[in-house]
């Protein structure tokens, strides 16, 4: 009769490895690699931008105004790793005859955007808890619960482990958003979806406290890799009533100040216009420059938008909504001083 051999002795020698590296990884996972620091950011002050472009699609280094002080472009031509801008792009868009301008990563952190490079298609099926419907307003948008770990790690690790480090080795597409940001070398982020905490306020009555504070772990990290790294927020300027968020930027910028609330074109209502300018006015009084995009093609709701942008201070820019063209200086024929009484207030 064949003897059965046992098989405590396979069953041995299959559990010693599988210990020896469920230790290895635990060790790994608690051992802090923290990225290196990235030296300090040269360049001009963002308070010292008297101009600005912005411009998310078709971006064409070689029409870009030389007079632009302050650029914001995104990360990556098409949303992917492959399209992303490389630091001697960056450089090159950094680089003009008047000394180095101001060039500033676009990043929404308030809505997943489904064609970037961290988005899974299985999410179509199973979907991570921090991830909210689509926005019906803008197709493959989703806002997210930025407050969730899983979508904090993906923008930023702040407690990277060595476990960490190595995975972002073996799966690149698992390195934080901010971190390639970054090591691109732009000299700040240009935060958007700020105002998404007030959409999870019945979910989350902390959320605008929640929001601060995912704002000021970001500046506080990338200021920790490269000294002097600039965050500038968009919209949200409720926010600004709130010192540690003003402490935490560098900057603000506000879309639709005088039109476009209800609709391109369309006046704001006089309650809107006020709150708004409220809130910036305090924040540019303490010292945080205002940045201001309108979209508008009619030359007389351009020239009083610019009016009463340049008459409180603000660095004024015109453009298409769809961020799809070279910016543009203001006119100089727009540029005209606002009258000393203004119907607005």
């Amino acid at each position: 009769m064949k003897q059965i051999q046992p098989s405590r002795p396979v069953r041995r020698g299959l559990l010693r490895p599988l210990i020896a590296a469920a230790i290895v990884l635990a060790v790994a996972n608690v051992i802090s690699w923290p990225p290196g620091s990235l030296g300090t950011r040269e360049g001009p002050a963002i308070a010292a931008a008297k101009s600005w472009g912005y411009q998310l699609q078709r971006l064409d280094f070689d029409r870009i105004p030389d007079a632009i002080d302050l650029l914001v472009v995104d990360y990556s031509q098409d949303g992917s790793d492959a399209a992303a801008l490389t630091p001697d792009e960056v450089e090159r868009l950094r680089t003009r005859s008047a000394g180095k301008r101001i060039v500033l990563a676009y990043l929404s952190i308030g809505e997943a955007e489904r064609y970037r490079y961290y988005w899974r298609n299985y999410w179509r099926w199973w979907r991570p808890g921090w991830l909210g419907p689509e926005n019906p307003e803008w197709k493959g948008n989703y806002p997210v619960r930025f407050w969730d770990a899983g979508w904090v790690r993906i923008m930023l690790d702040p407690d990277r482990t060595l476990l960490g480090a190595l995975s972002e080795r073996v799966m690149p597409s698992w390195k934080p958003y901010l971190d390639r940001i970054l090591e691109a070398g732009f000299d700040g982020v240009y935060l958007d979806r700020i105002d998404v905490h007030a959409e999870w306020a019945k979910e989350k009555p902390d959320a605008e406290k929640a929001m601060v504070k995912f704002v000021a772990a970001i500046s506080s990290y990338a200021k920790s890799r490269r000294p002097g790294f600039l965050v500038v927020p968009q919209n949200a300027e409720e926010l600004l009533r709130l010192k540690a968020y003003r402490t935490a930027i560098d900057a603000v910028a506000k879309e639709d100040l005088v039109f476009g609330i209800d609709g391109d074109g369309k006046r704001n209502d006089k309650a809107n216009f006020n709150y708004s300018l409220d809130h910036l006015r305090k924040a540019k009084s303490e010292g945080v420059p205002v940045l201001v995009v309108e979209y508008l093609d009619d030359p007389e709701q351009q020239r009083e938008a610019i009016a009463v942008t340049t008459k409180h201070g603000f660095v004024p820019l015109l453009a298409q909504r769809a961020l799809d063209r070279p910016p543009a200086l203001v006119p100089p024929d727009l540029a005209m001083p606002e009258p000393a009484t203004s119907p607005r207030e």
